[in-house]
């Protein structure tokens, strides 16, 4: 079964509001920055079909009297379909029902003006009112009442969906950044141009609220979009199989928003229908969802005896789910730099990505040459695997009674060669390399067909660190495209390789 998977990184400075976009390596699943308490290895959507989420979007006003009827008309959708039904509430500032009671909060934002207004929403505008996934239910009317809103949610839930949205939050109360990363991946081809919209939303807001009793609770009010007004393009003709990720900071910090009442909504707007396709919600340091990986029969394999380093020890590769998943590289050997030599014997693969179905497993022999020749300072190395979801990692370990003999201590100080930052990146990456001794430097840059496309340091160095810049050209200085690249230092002593993801 051929199936494809692009790993897709857009980057985008979106204003009025500060907001970056955080980055992470994904060409071959290597994580090369963490975030507190949120785990980017991961993806955090469903791979199997499922059917759409609701998504609501209520427009609503403190001078509204019939409008806390429509607040309990929404609380008992999102009670009634938990994980499938999310809102967000909109107070305009196109209507004299939002205008605030003096001295009291202002809940109004432009933002949903564009939204509201005639001939968009329909041939007239009323609250409470809403979208349900901006579908025109009886055209050209897109804004509906409340009478309807249960059973078009419900006829939405039940629908196919082509791609599954998942995502991913946190936030830092002492650097007031808040993160969130947003996951599709799509199940079957889906033509045309999309576009992503994520806001942030707030509850527990107090005010006096016509038709209510003081003090009434606000719930799901609209305080942030992370995109523009229509969302941002993410694919066109994307097709089944396909990853897109987006990752975004918003720091918080020149704002009164009580992150623990805020919550999240991402949806994904088809730009030719003008309709919702899907979509998913949730709090401000919570996760939807964590996608399944292969897995592993162990973590470490420890080698006691010669026996055992002759016949080798196995390490089970499967994929315990229900869906297709690919493996996008497995090593096959120690790395030149690695303290000890092993292999992979029989090589079991013909080439990358490797697909194993539902079920599938396979198994990794891994052999280490005798004699042992290491220094006491390394017990261990890794087998890395990637699959596309994460990167994983199987310690290899010797007993030390294996080793022929024990390097002079004075040699244990080695070259090393950090990850570059940013990664990914999409103007410039910095490398950072230590240097033991007077050695001969040389770092180039590989694509993944293993084609050098740039010399970065060729020439002789002292001891100390050193710092080299890459802008992602090639040795003529034409840009080169996005992927995935390799980059090597080689000195005397050492031979290191690392990953690293241009963007594009």
């Amino acid at each position: 079964m051929q199936r494809l998977f692009n790993f897709m990184f857009p980057l985008k400075e979106t204003k009025p509001i500060v907001m970056k976009t955080f980055l992470r390596s994904v060409g071959l699943g290597i994580v090369a920055i963490l975030i507190p308490g949120l785990i980017l290895s991961q993806h955090y959507v469903p791979l199997e079909p499922l059917e759409k989420n609701a998504i609501l979007e209520e427009f609503t006003g403190v001078n509204c009297p019939n409008c806390p009827a429509g607040h309990q008309v929404m609380a008992q959708i999102l009670a009634t379909n938990p994980g499938r039904a999310f809102c967000v509430a909109y107070h305009p500032y196109n209507s004299s029902y939002t205008t605030p009671y003096p001295g009291e909060p202002d809940f109004r934002r432009h933002y949903a003006d564009s939204l509201y207004m005639i001939p968009y929403a329909g041939t007239s505008r009323f609250m409470p009112s809403a979208f349900i996934h901006r579908r025109l239910w009886t055209p050209p009317e897109r804004l509906m009442s409340r009478t309807v809103w249960s059973s078009h949610a419900n006829t939405i839930m039940a629908e196919p969906s082509p791609m599954n949205v998942g995502m991913a939050t946190n936030y830092n109360e002492s650097t007031n950044i808040l993160t969130v990363v947003v996951d599709i991946f799509y199940t079957d081809n889906f033509p045309g141009d999309h576009n992503l919209i994520v806001t942030l939303a707030e509850n527990n807001l107090v005010s006096s609220q016509s038709g209510g009793t003081y003090p009434y609770t606000h719930k799901h009010t609209f305080r942030e979009a992370f995109v523009g007004q229509w969302g941002d393009p993410i694919l066109t003709d994307a097709l089944a199989g396909t990853f897109y990720t987006r990752i975004f900071t918003f720091d918080y910090s020149a704002t009164d928003y009580i992150m623990e009442n805020c919550e999240l909504l991402a949806f994904v707007l088809d730009n030719t229908s003008e309709e919702i396709i899907t979509g998913i919600g949730c709090h401000a340091g919570d996760t939807t969802y964590i996608t399944p990986d292969v897995s592993l029969t162990a973590d470490t394999l420890f080698y006691e005896n010669a026996q055992q380093c002759l016949d080798g020890q196995i390490v089970t590769v499967a994929n315990n789910t229900s869906v297709y998943l690919d493996l996008v590289y497995v090593q096959e050997e120690s790395y030149t730099s690695s303290p000890f030599l092993w292999l992979v014997d029989p090589w079991p693969f013909t080439g990358f990505p490797h697909t194993l179905a539902p079920g599938e497993s396979i198994d990794l022999n891994v052999k280490i040459p005798l004699p042992v020749d290491a220094m006491m300072e390394f017990l261990y190395d890794d087998l890395m695997l990637v699959s596309e979801i994460d990167t994983q990692y199987v310690t290899i370990a010797v007993n030390e009674g294996l080793y022929s003999g024990i390097g002079d201590p004075a040699s244990f100080k080695k070259s090393t060669l950090s990850m570059n930052y940013p990664n990914p990146f999409n103007t410039t990456t910095t490398f950072t390399y230590s240097i033991a001794q007077p050695t001969t430097v040389l770092m180039e840059v590989f694509s993944v067909s293993g084609m050098k496309v740039r010399t970065l340091v060729d020439r002789s160095h002292t001891a100390g660190e050193f710092k080299i810049t890459w802008t992602g050209t090639d040795d003529t200085g034409q840009q080169l495209p996005g992927g995935v690249y390799f980059y090597r230092l080689k000195t005397d002593d050492v031979t290191i390789t690392r990953r690293c993801v241009l963007l594009k």
